[in-house]
Parts: structure tokens; C-alpha cells; sequence
């Protein structure tokens, strides 16, 4: 069996989550004795090169538009013939459609993000996840500053992205709640599997010291509600801001209005931070807390399953996804309701015994998500699919 995975990130060059995510899966996969060829988005030529045993495509960058056209373009123009392959395997898949016009092997994808399901995800859990048809997207395009023209051309993209990313005959999805907003997004569900993420043994730790700070790990954009998390750490009792430092790692575009935030209440317990993905392992088993403030369906979070390897008590806003993978060991709230996660802060940051509880079931539950485990999933599908 030979298998072409395509993703658009991969490390060294994006050690984001999603390409960690992609690196942890083709690892677990090739032990399962699959022989799998790396291409990812995220080559600086205008050409084909090779680095670090990855097949490198020229990135969005080198195209005019967003990424997500940029990429596709990106695949037609330089993706090999994929004859030579059993089956191609899409990750991060902003490039999908591009895929699907390019190949006549079978593909399968796992929808790890929202592109070509759901375009204004936070919306789209706020409305209660409704069927996502052309007038809803063009709808969310207006609330999203889309004006004049700009609004159908984003809606026109949408639709005809999604339209072929269904012609696919499979699909993966890490959650089984993400089955559900593909399933309303007019997904066929019977196309459908769930296979979660994957754990990365890194992250796992005996020995904890358990410093009296929470833990905010993300990036810093708005849907990652990290602004939320400031806020409700200012309301906290003064007796737990006295013992608890807040402690946020990340980047992106809200930093100047976090760093704001943070002078103008004068929260001196409160800093950012930013830490290579090699420290992160030793920051969560310090933690005390994390806080997972997504206000969208996150697809599966690497964060849960390094806090939950690492023994760290896991406070996280209630989406399909979270409610399905986090159900017996996180404590939740409402993401669109602010007083909610001050007041589960407080609970939770009072009672030792519920978080000493909340770790034992996270450190329980991770053992679900091993590379060996999921590799298997994986394996065994990429089998039922090829003829």
C-alpha cells in the first residue's frame, strides 16, 4: 500500500497544532507498515523541493488571494500525478478541492478545521449548529464586514469549494461532534468516520510540582477567547488572584488589546508568553489549571490531550467536540456567557480535591488517543477504502 498525504503544514517548517498533529499521524501510520510521501504547502519556491523527507509545494504566498485559493492553486499547478499512489490522504484542508480536481485516485480527508463546512464556526455554534445551506453563508459573510461585492464572491467560494469536497466517498472527523456540524453543514453522515487525534508522548509526566498558576495555551485570536479568560480572571475574589497567577502562551493578532487589557486593570498576575513546542511539555506539568476558552466547535484541541497527559485539571467552554471528548474529565461553561467562567474558575480554583479528581480521570482517558491506537484507525481504514 502506498499513500500520498497531503497537508499544509508539517514540521520544522509550521509547528502549529495542526502540523504537529500531521507529523504524529504519518509517524503512527508508517508503523502500522503503511508506506506513506509527505507533500506540504509550505515550500518559499515557486517549484517542487525536497526538505527534511518532505515534498515540498510552493505555498499560498506565491499566489495572489487568500490561503485558501492560493493553496488549491498551489496543488493543481504542482501536486506529482498521483497515479503512482493507492489512495491520498488530505489533512488541514484548505487545499481539498484542489485535490479532488487534480486526482482520479481515491481520496479521503479528515476534517481537522471548519474550511468547507462551517465558514463563521463561533456563529455557527451561537445559532445552535442549523443546517448551513448558500443563504446562511452568504448571511455570515455580511456579519463578517463582507460589503458589496465581496460578500457573494465569499459565498460563491464557499459553496463551490464545499461542493467538491462532497464528492469525496470518505471522510474522517476527530470527534464525534464534529460528525454532527459536518452532518448539518449537508455532509453525507454515512461518509463519515471518527478518528480522534493523536497524543503526543511527550506531554506525558509522573512527577508535578504544581504551581498555582492557570494555564492558557492558543492562539491569541478572538474565537480562542482569550480576552474572556482576562476578564474573568479580573472578577475572581482578590483572596484567589492573591495565590493564582494567570499565565497565557501564544500569539496573534490580539495581542495589543491583550497587552492593553492587562495595563489598564493593572493585572500584574497576568503575563504572555510564548514557549517552543519542546518546553511546552514541562509548562503544563507545572500547571495547575488550563483554561480552554474556544467560543466554536473546535474540531479536537491538542491542548486536551497534553493538559490530560500531563495531569492538569482541564476547565473548558462546552461545544459538541469538548462535551464528547472532555465529558468525564474537564469542568464546563457556557463559552457565550461571561459570568459562567468566572464563577467555574472560582469552583473549581477552590476545591483541590475536585481538581486532584479531574486529573486522575484525564490521566485515565488519554490512553485512548495513543500513536498506536489511532495509527491502527487509520490503517485499517486506508484497507476498506482501496480496492
Amino acid at each position: 500500500m502506498k499513500v500520498g498525504f497531503i497537508t499544509s503544514e508539517f514540521p520544522p517548517n509550521n509547528p502549529g497544532g495542526a502540523g504537529i498533529s500531521s507529523k504524529l499521524i504519518v509517524d503512527s501510520i508508517r508503523n502500522e507498515g503503511v508506506d506513506i510521501d509527505v507533500y506540504a504547502i509550505v515550500g518559499e519556491e515557486y517549484s517542487v523541493t525536497q526538505q527534511d523527507g518532505i515534498c515540498q509545494l510552493p505555498d499560498e504566498s506565491r499566489y495572489p488571494g487568500p490561503k485558501t485559493i492560493g493553496e488549491n492553486i498551489s496543488v493543481l499547478r504542482h501536486l506529482p500525478s498521483p497515479d503512482e499512489y493507492d489512495l491520498l490522504h488530505v489533512y488541514n484542508v484548505r487545499h481539498l478541492p484542489g485535490v479532488v480536481l487534480k486526482s482520479s485516485t481515491p481520496v479521503i480527508s479528515t476534517m481537522n478545521n471548519h474550511t468547507w463546512i462551517s465558514p463563521d464556526a463561533e456563529q455557527h455554534l451561537r445559532e445552535g449548529l442549523p443546517q448551513y445551506d448558500l443563504p446562511t453563508i452568504y448571511r455570515h459573510a455580511q456579519t463578517n464586514g463582507y460589503t458589496g461585492i465581496q460578500a457573494p464572491i465569499r459565498s460563491v467560494i464557499e459553496y463551490v469549494g464545499k461542493t467538491i469536497a462532497r464528492r469525496l466517498d470518505r471522510y474522517t472527523v476527530q470527534t464525534e461532534g464534529m460528525k454532527k456540524v459536518m452532518s448539518r453543514s449537508g455532509y453525507d453522515p454515512e461518509k463519515i468516520d471518527v478518528i480522534p487525534n493523536i497524543l503526543d508522548e511527550r506531554f506525558r509526566t509522573t512527577e508535578r510540582s504544581s504551581e498555582h498558576y492557570i494555564l492558557f495555551v492558543g492562539q491569541l485570536y478572538d474565537h480562542k477567547g482569550p480576552l474572556e479568560v482576562i476578564r474573568a480572571y479580573d472578577s475572581l475574589p482578590r483572596k484567589i488572584k492573591d495565590n493564582w497567577e494567570l499565565r497565557i502562551y501564544g500569539k496573534g493578532g490580539l495581542e495589543p488589546k491583550i497587552e492593553n487589557l492587562i495595563s489598564k486593570k493593572d493585572l500584574t498576575q497576568v503575563s504572555i508568553n510564548y514557549s517552543p513546542y519542546s518546553e511546552l511539555p514541562e509548562i503544563y506539568a507545572n500547571a495547575g489549571l488550563l483554561i480552554h476558552a474556544s467560543k466554536y466547535t473546535e474540531p479536537f484541541s491538542r491542548t486536551w490531550l497534553e493538559a490530560m497527559a500531563s495531569g492538569t485539571p482541564i476547565v473548558a467552554s462546552e461545544n459538541p467536540s469538548s462535551s464528547h471528548i472532555l465529558k468525564d474529565v474537564a469542568k464546563f461553561y457556557d463559552p457565550f456567557d461571561a459570568q459562567a467562567l468566572a464563577e467555574t474558575l472560582q469552583e473549581v480554583l477552590e476545591n483541590q480535591c475536585m481538581r486532584e479528581s479531574m486529573a486522575k480521570s484525564g490521566k485515565r482517558e488519554v490512553e485512548k488517543y495513543t500513536p498506536g491506537k489511532i495509527g491502527k484507525k487509520y490503517a485499517n481504514l486506508y484497507n476498506q477504502i482501496i480496492p
